[in-house]
């Protein structure tokens, strides 16, 4: 039940709503400093690269060209992919969400990453399979297994490409 933030995890969201919305792997962005109204948001090693492809910033974990990434999917798109895939607390509405400063429970984020490793198959997380009475009785089963598809074919195996670093 504990909420966290959490950071750069949040990244491939971002990645694959813009994905989704045209983006390629080999479009380039440039990892310069930003400014996003009083808000500068830096790299982990504040060193920048210059030109880079949106498959390498993924793969480097650049902060910058995830904002940018971000603004070009636009956050009301980021949030409705995060929200697809199971993400159900509150997301801000601003550019630092790119960064993973929502915070968002550990199991959730977890089940929204069984998509990417499924090939775009949501799961619904579960503790308990079944609870039997004294007698052996079934008092509850779980059952079902999750929403279905949640990301296409072809977006989840580029997502799988870009996460694994296999282009």
């Amino acid at each position: 039940q504990a909420l966290r933030q959490p950071g750069s995890s949040f990244k491939p969201f971002v990645y694959l709503a813009a994905l989704e919305h045209g983006m390629g792997p080999s479009d380039h962005f440039n990892d310069q400093p930003i400014r996003i109204g009083k808000w500068e948001p830096r790299n982990y090693e504040n060193k920048y690269r210059g030109d880079v492809t949106a498959a390498d910033a993924i793969a480097l974990s650049i902060n910058t060209v995830a904002v940018q990434v971000l603004q070009r999917a636009g956050v009301d798109n980021v949030i409705a992919t995060a929200r697809r895939l199971g993400i159900t607390t509150d997301m801000t509405r601003d550019a630092s969400l790119a960064l993973g400063t929502s915070e968002i429970s550990l199991l959730e984020l977890t089940a929204a990453y069984a998509a990417f490793a499924s090939g775009g198959i949501g799961a619904w997380p579960y503790g308990i399979v079944e609870i039997r009475d004294a007698h052996g009785g079934v008092i509850y089963r779980r059952d079902g297994s999750g929403p279905g598809r949640v990301i296409a074919p072809d977006m989840a195996a580029t997502m799988n490409q870009l996460l694994t670093g296999v282009m």
